[in-house]
């Protein structure tokens, strides 16, 4: 059945392309004189001398002779000048006029590339072929087949039982266009090349669909059935789904506005980034160079790691220790605030008093350090630590002589330096008074005389003035 499906969809598609070829006129630079050609035809017998050989849909010759050669037929055919020239990849085939057994031959003279035919150059039978004929199909149609088209005719006649006025009507609607046919043609004949390379590429894909016994045709088709089922199921979701497009799309072109003011915005951003991203291949080399020069580094410290986890367990102990005294270091802390607020608000006199110190216990001499010191005196303080024989209103006591022979009173016996002399006058910008014409009877501002304030201040001072 599968198998009688594809000849009768083989010879439907053969007539059509016979149809689209014949309405195809050729034109060629006519020449004077026929040329006379052969060819092998493995079946010749629904050809008739005199048949017309045409090139395109176009009479440009006729079937001069028949003979059986060979056990294959050579046909002697006359092509017009006009149809030349004719190659040797030229093709023949056997078409049928019309249903009433009328045959012709189609002439496809090649192509360019190929040497032309010269007269008597002969055709093999590789080059030509013969339509199946209407007879051989339905020859070919069993009971089954024959019971189907039968019901298939009945059903159109039933069909059309009843409806001639509206036949009518549509043939005399489509009469306007049956008129455009000369039109249809001029176009089919324009796109000649189209149509061929149309064919040509349809052939391999109605090949593969008929092959296997039309099992992959069949594969297609229930696809198909299986797809548009699955789409009338869904026609309520689809019919929503078309309803909610128009606002989708809507939605859709305000986002690409929105995203279209976002990328001119962007521009300028990405124009700035630029730099930065030129320098970023350097940048990746160095991280490369550094992430290779690291591997050893910690390929090595897993020792370091482990040790430092040894140390963090020892010291997990103390730890606890001093989170327990983490109270009353709290306590301490806050106590110890307000000194500290203190020290930092004097920090300059804590500074000097360091300073100062410093300063004092710096000095030296070649025995030891010796330590520095300034003391604010006043007159009672200073006249009540001074011998008796030097505090003011009392008699100077007499010079006396010690065990080796030096003169010298009591303050100098307690400074080492012999006594200033009664007219000597004081140090400059010290705190003694200048003298009087009488040193011994003048106290001075101080109370004391002069020998007494110079006796007083080596006293003080450790030396004499």
């Amino acid at each position: 059945m599968r198998g009688k499906r594809r000849i009768i969809a083989t010879v439907i598609v053969a007539v059509l392309g016979a149809t689209g070829a014949g309405v195809v006129a050729a034109t060629a630079q006519e020449r004077s004189g026929d040329l006379v050609m052969f060819a092998r035809f493995a079946d010749a017998s629904p050809l008739l001398v005199g048949n017309e050989v045409k090139v395109d849909g176009a009479p440009v010759g006729k079937v001069a002779s028949m003979e059986v050669v060979d056990g294959t037929a050579r046909v002697a055919l006359t092509v017009e000048r006009s149809a030349l020239p004719v190659h040797q990849d030229a093709k023949l085939t056997i078409r049928p006029v019309s249903l009433l057994g009328e045959r012709f031959v189609d002439l496809d003279r090649g192509t360019p590339a190929s040497p032309e035919l010269t007269d008597g150059a002969e055709i093999p039978a590789e080059q030509t072929v013969t339509n199946t004929d209407l007879d051989q199909i339905l020859n070919s149609v069993d009971d089954p087949t024959g019971q189907s088209l039968a019901m298939l005719v009945t059903t159109l006649g039933e069909g059309v039982q009843g409806n001639g006025g509206n036949a009518d009507a549509t043939i005399r609607a489509l009469a306007p266009a049956l008129q455009d046919t000369d039109g249809f043609v001029s176009v089919l004949r324009e796109q000649n090349a189209v149509l061929n390379s149309l064919v040509d590429k349809v052939q391999p894909v109605a090949g593969a669909l008929a092959a296997d016994d039309g099992r992959t045709l069949d594969g297609v088709v229930g696809s198909a059935d299986a797809l548009l089922a699955a789409t009338a199921s869904q026609q309520q979701q689809l019919e929503g789904t078309l309803q909610e497009l128009p606002s989708a799309l809507a939605s859709a072109r305000t986002t690409l506005d929105h995203v279209t003011g976002t990328a001119r915005e962007t521009t300028p951003t990405l124009a700035s980034l630029r730099p930065t991203t030129d320098q970023l291949r350097d940048i990746s080399g160095e991280l490369r160079t550094f992430s290779d020069s690291l591997d050893p580094a910690l390929a090595s410290a897993q020792p370091l790691l482990d040790r430092g986890r040894e140390l963090l367990d020892a010291a997990r102990p103390s730890v606890g220790d001093l989170r327990g005294a983490g109270g009353d270091l709290r306590n301490t802390a806050a106590g110890l605030r307000p000194l500290t607020e203190d020290l930092t608000g004097n920090l300059d006199n804590v500074f000097n008093f360091i300073r100062y110190w410093a300063m004092t216990t710096n000095g030296g001499d070649g025995v030891s350090h010796y330590f520095r010191s300034v003391t604010v005196v006043n007159p009672d303080a200073v006249s009540g630590m001074l011998p008796q024989g030097l505090q003011p209103g009392l008699p100077v006591p007499a010079p006396v002589e010690d065990a080796t022979g030096a003169v010298g009173d009591a303050v100098g016996g307690l400074t080492g330096n012999p006594p200033p002399s009664p007219n000597a006058p004081a140090p400059d910008g010290g705190l003694l008074a200048p003298p009087t014409e009488d040193p011994a009877a003048d106290p001075g501002a101080t109370g004391m005389n002069q020998e007494q304030e110079s006796g007083m201040v080596d006293y003080l001072l450790g030396g004499g003035s």
